[in-house]
């Protein structure tokens, strides 16, 4: 081979080495172009979000004053009943019986007190004569005494057995809706032992169970805000009652709020009550830069131009903002609405929102 094509092949070799070089320098990354934001505390309000349910205030359960077979009961669950409508019906036939055994028993002592009325007044006229001893005059007036207190034991025996014929019709004491009925006509009622279990309509709470650590902060007339999931929108409330003796398991305490303006609820619905602490200042961020990635909500944090995902605990939820309990850091920037083509360690160029 001649000297000239030995340089021709060496300066062939050193032009191919030149552009392998110059193929193998990377291109400039490209930016993404993100709105950002700065993770700030803000003036959120304190509330406190309790569940609780509907129920009745003044729950009434019928029992029977006397024993008896039930002859009639015709109301069950759900119906509704009125102020003074009667409900059960006990069997008269015993207290029939009781009243004319009292009955009887009055009629013998009143004979008896006019006997010995008479008696005495007989007795006083031959006394005033001389005719008879004084001793026997003394032992008429006492059995008259006697008499007299044996028909007033009989006349209240009397009283009390038709008080007994009252008692065996039960009517409802206060318009509302029967919950619970424990016994069937034919069955015997005894006294104290439910039959029925009406709840008034009027009397309707909202009862929630609040925790010990914020249980003194509510007090009695206090303002709430409170929802039934079934009834669109907020009901303002009040509250009426704080019962100082709490759960010893679960360490709550009850807390009965009354709905104003509610239209009719029913006992069971599921609702909340919220409790307004105040504001205080509170890290926070706008809720559209909440990112999920592998299942876990995070943000992504810009650090020197690169996006870095970041889990973050979420707390609140106040109007567009989210409360971040940990994980990150007032002051930091942060990607304001990352799209889902958005990944770690991208690189980024800010465009600020604030």
């Amino acid at each position: 081979m001649t000297r000239r094509a030995l340089t021709l092949l060496a300066a062939l070799v050193l032009l191919s080495a030149c552009n392998d070089q110059k193929a193998a320098v990377p291109p400039d990354p490209e930016r993404v172009r993100v709105a950002a934001v700065t993770a700030e505390p803000v003036d959120m309000p304190i509330v406190l979000s309790v569940p609780g349910s509907v129920v009745s205030d003044s729950r009434i359960d019928l029992s029977s004053r006397v024993v008896g077979y039930i002859k009639r009961l015709e109301v069950r669950e759900g119906d509704k009943v009125a102020k003074g409508q009667v409900l059960v019906q006990i069997d008269p036939s015993d207290i029939n019986e009781a009243i004319k055994q009292a009955q009887a028993s009055a009629a013998a002592a009143r004979d008896d007190l006019d006997d010995a009325t008479r008696d005495v007044e007989k007795y006083e006229t031959l006394s005033d004569k001389g005719f008879l001893a004084t001793e026997t005059l003394r032992k008429a007036k006492v059995r008259r005494e006697i008499a007299r207190s044996t028909l007033a034991k009989a006349e209240s025996a009397l009283g009390q057995a038709k008080a007994q014929l009252t008692y065996a019709d039960i009517a409802s004491p206060a318009d509302g809706v029967v919950v619970a009925r424990s016994h069937n006509p034919g069955e015997l009622a005894a006294t104290g032992i439910p039959i029925l279990t009406i709840e008034p309509r009027e009397s309707l709470v909202l009862r929630v169970f609040v925790p010990e650590s914020q249980v003194a902060r509510i007090d009695v007339g206090m303002a709430v805000d409170a929802s039934i999931d079934t009834i669109a929108g907020a009901l303002p409330g009040t509250v009426i009652r704080v019962v100082p003796a709490g759960d010893p398991a679960t360490r709550r305490y009850q807390v009965d709020v009354q709905a104003t303006g509610a239209p009719p609820l029913m006992p069971g619905m599921f609702g909340r009550v919220g409790f307004d602490f105040g504001h205080a200042p509170t890290l926070a961020v706008p809720t559209a830069s909440i990112a999920r990635r592998g299942g876990l909500d995070g943000v992504f944090v810009i650090t020197d131009g690169v996006a870095r995902f970041r889990w973050v605990r979420l707390g609140r939820l106040w109007a567009d903002q989210t409360e971040v309990v940990s994980g990150l850091t007032a002051g930091e920037r942060i990607v304001a609405k990352p799209d889902a083509s958005l990944r770690e360690g991208a690189i980024v160029a800010e465009a600020s929102v604030d």
